[in-house]
Order: structure tokens, then C-alpha cells, then sequence
């Protein structure tokens, strides 16, 4: 029987994500150019692949770190006035906005604000209201700097974040990308990372193309 692949630490940093492994003896770090749980599982997927073809935990990893960004899932642009925007357009479900978000936090906790962007999620009606009631404390939890949410689709995300007192940060609740957009042009600065997530129901791309029209 093969030895066990161990994840004994997960990192994500702005300029890409740290996967530290052990497997038996051996150690290895897989550096990505890029961050985002997407990316870190199609990561681990080559690791694996290439442990059960014969080789080496380091010779694994090496191969893995090539692993490109997934488009849609906290793919990083920079724009040419220094913001970091992660396009999440292709996180729709709940699990999937939740993962992004703590990547957000982890990325930029003690090195520069946080602004998440969310639009209404993929939801059962049965699981809709506490699906955006728990991502709006999540987000308090998590202390992003920043909330906007976009839609009154999504406007219990926002009363949820509103409703949690300990909260150094802010939500807002808009009615369009138009007005997310003017919001968020009006509180940015150079060097805020910037998650837009959330995209099933509300289009989100638009807001995209708008922060990042002359990238770096």
C-alpha cells in the first residue's frame, strides 16, 4: 500500500499560494503563481498523479507548480493604479464563495485591506436564507475590510454583516454594478485586493472589466 499524501500547511499569500507536504520521509512545498482552493486542488491532483507513476515527493511537487491559475476561481489581476482584483466569477454555490473568502482573508490579513464583492448565490430554497445569513457573518468573522453587496437578491448577505457588532469593517447593499462600481472606486486605494464572487444569479464580469479596463 502507498504511503499517504499529507497536507501539513496551506498558505495563500498575494503573490500565490504555499502547499507544504509530506508523504512518508519526505517533505516538499509546492509555490504556485497563483491562489484559490481551485487551483490548490488541481494542484494536489498532479502531486498525486505524478506519485503513482514513481516519483519523488520533490520531483512531484516541482511538476505541480506549474499549475496554472483556473479562470473564474481567485484568478489575479493587476491594475495599472496598483489594485489586486480576483476574478471569482465562476464561485457560485455557497461552499464555493465561503473557500474563496477565507482566501481572501488568509491572503491579505496584516498586509494590505480587503474588499469582497458578492452578488446572490446558487441556493435551494430551502437553504437560500441561510446560505446568505451565514456568508454575512462569515465575512465579519473573517474581518474583511470591505462588503458590497450587489442586488437586493442578496440583501440578507449584508443584514447578516450589519447584524454582527464586533465588526471593524463595513457592508453595503447596491442596486447595480453601476453603483458597486462608484462605490468601490470611491474607497479603494493602491495595493487593496479586491474578490468578486458570487456570480450565478447577479452577472459580475462587467464589474470585472470595469476595475482592471488598463491593467499593469
Amino acid at each position: 500500500m502507498s504511503e499517504p499524501l499529507v497536507i501539513d500547511d496551506l498558505e495563500h499569500r498575494l503573490d500565490g499560494a504555499r502547499i507544504h507536504l509530506r508523504c512518508a520521509q519526505e517533505r516538499a512545498t509546492v509555490t504556485l503563481d497563483a491562489l484559490g482552493d481551485a487551483v490548490v486542488d488541481a494542484a494536489l491532483a498532479r502531486v498525486r498523479e505524478a506519485l503513482a507513476r514513481g516519483a519523488s515527493l520533490a520531483e512531484a511537487a516541482t511538476a505541480a507548480g506549474q499549475t496554472a491559475e483556473v479562470p473564474g476561481r481567485c484568478a489575479r489581476i493587476r491594475t495599472a493604479d496598483g489594485l489586486i482584483v480576483l476574478d471569482d466569477t465562476g464561485a457560485t454555490t455557497a461552499d464555493e464563495v465561503r473557500r474563496s473568502l477565507k482566501v481572501l482573508a488568509d491572503a491579505t490579513r496584516g498586509v494590505t485591506r480587503s474588499f469582497a464583492v458578492v452578488g446572490e448565490l446558487v441556493s435551494e430554497p430551502t437553504s437560500w436564507f441561510d446560505d446568505h445569513d451565514q456568508l454575512g457573518r462569515l465575512v465579519v468573522r473573517l474581518d474583511i475590510s470591505q462588503l458590497v453587496v450587489v442586488g437586493h437578491g442578496a440583501r440578507h448577505t449584508a443584514t447578516a454583516a450589519g447584524l454582527e457588532g464586533s465588526w471593524s469593517g463595513e457592508s453595503l447593499l447596491v442596486d447595480d454594478l453601476d453603483a458597486a462600481y462608484d462605490e468601490l472606486r470611491a474607497r479603494l486605494r493602491p495595493g487593496d485586493a479586491v474578490l468578486v464572487t458570487a456570480a450565478g444569479v447577479t452577472p459580475l464580469a462587467p464589474l470585472i472589466d470595469r476595475l482592471t479596463e488598463e491593467t499593469a
